[in-house]
């Protein structure tokens, strides 16, 4: 599937259509108000969010496999986190997938540490596993534990770490990618466009030690720099992993206490947003600071629903394991990896959260085409 050739063209036609809006235009009304130039930047920003609003289809799956061989081998994930829900939801989508295939699948109960990462691959290494999958914990942190499992014939896959952009990680040979820095720019356009010319004061919420982290960060940034309303910008506030049930609220309420003009947040994970809505509620109960964040999880599409959250750029977990277990697959096999294969997005608000079910479920709203491609790119069909 390169889906993610079409997601880069369009990001670039996004490039191409805003710079000619130029950044630098004057406020006549000031910072806190809404200018002429400010207006067609939001109507602009509001035009390349809407492009995908859309279901999106599946295209060009990569060369056709076949898998019969692999039935009986074992596939160990090692989740970053394995109690956060977008990434339960994954496990699950990616379980489904390899028991089609008549795979093993295991995923090890990580929690956040580095120990348990390491813990992880170790047991993968002793199960004789057919591959291990980081799904979130960083390859660069995990280099003696990466090598072992090389040296014991296991190919390691990191899933959903790095950008569709960003090349495989260094000693590795496969790895499935996802649209991070895609959806970092819609949530920044799409705040400027719900702000209406006005000037966007972003909060970032971060986890730095996560793979995106640093480009989804900067490309929020440049977004608000280079397209927002003249006296746009952003702060970044940094929370680890483990501590966004502890941190985040608090930070978020002394943020928005400590400077009154903050009117966005940009939470990068959408669970992040559990955390950030109360710490709005408590600080800014009577302002207008929308929340815009990144991955599809039905409790904050839910949020979306009921108004807590104004825009989700979503992933489906069951398209995005359908990649993940065609790299992995093609890792066993040997056969050639695809260049930045990831999965698709979906912008979902107010429009078109109805069509993630009632309540939302994970993967609803992205139609059904892609799983048949799949089961036919593989010989199951």
């Amino acid at each position: 599937m390169k889906i993610s050739k079409s997601i880069v063209a369009v990001a670039a036609a996004t490039t191409l259509v805003l710079a000619g809006c130029g950044a630098d235009s004057g406020s006549d009304g000031g910072s806190s108000g809404a200018s002429a130039d400010g207006a067609a930047l939001a109507e602009e920003a509001a035009a390349m969010v809407d492009e995908y609003r859309a279901v999106p289809t599946p295209d060009d799956l990569g060369t056709p496999i076949d898998i019969s061989e692999l039935e009986g081998e074992t596939i160990y994930s090692i989740p970053i986190d394995s109690g956060a829900e977008f990434y339960a939801d994954g496990e699950a989508a990616m379980a489904a997938v390899a028991e089609e295939a008549g795979v093993d699948f295991v995923t090890f109960p990580s929690d956040g540490t580095q120990t348990s990462y390491q813990q992880g691959i170790q047991q993968a290494i002793n199960a004789g596993a057919g591959a291990i999958l980081l799904n979130g914990p960083l390859p660069e942190t995990l280099g003696p534990q990466i090598d072992a499992a090389r040296d014991a014939g296991i190919p390691v896959v990191p899933l959903h770490i790095n950008d569709m952009e960003s090349g495989i990680s260094e000693g590795l040979e496969y790895e499935a990618f996802a649209p991070f820095n895609l959806a970092a720019r819609l949530m920044a356009l799409d705040a400027i466009a719900h702000h209406e010319g006005a000037p966007v004061n972003a909060l970032i919420i971060q986890s730095s030690e996560t793979g995106p982290a640093a480009g989804m960060v900067e490309t929020m940034q440049e977004t608000l720099d280079e397209f927002g309303p003249e006296g746009s910008k952003a702060s970044v506030m940094n929370v680890a992993v483990p501590q966004w049930s502890t941190r985040i609220q608090d930070e978020v309420q002394s943020n928005l206490l400590r400077d009154p003009t903050i009117n966005t947040v940009l939470p990068m994970y959408d669970n992040m947003a559990t955390y950030a809505s109360p710490g709005i509620q408590q600080a800014a109960a009577g302002r207008d600071v929308p929340i815009f964040t990144f991955n599809g999880t039905p409790s904050i599409l839910q949020m979306v629903a009921n108004g807590t959250v104004a825009m989700n750029v979503a992933e489906n977990p069951d398209w995005v394991a359908h990649v993940n277990m065609d790299t992995a697959f093609r890792a066993m096999l040997g056969e050639e990896p695809i260049e930045g294969v990831s999965g698709p997005v979906r912008v979902i608000d107010e429009t078109n959260v109805d069509e993630t079910g009632n309540p939302p479920r994970s993967g609803e709203g992205f139609g059904d085409e892609y799983r048949d491609a799949y089961r036919e790119l593989w010989g199951l069909i």
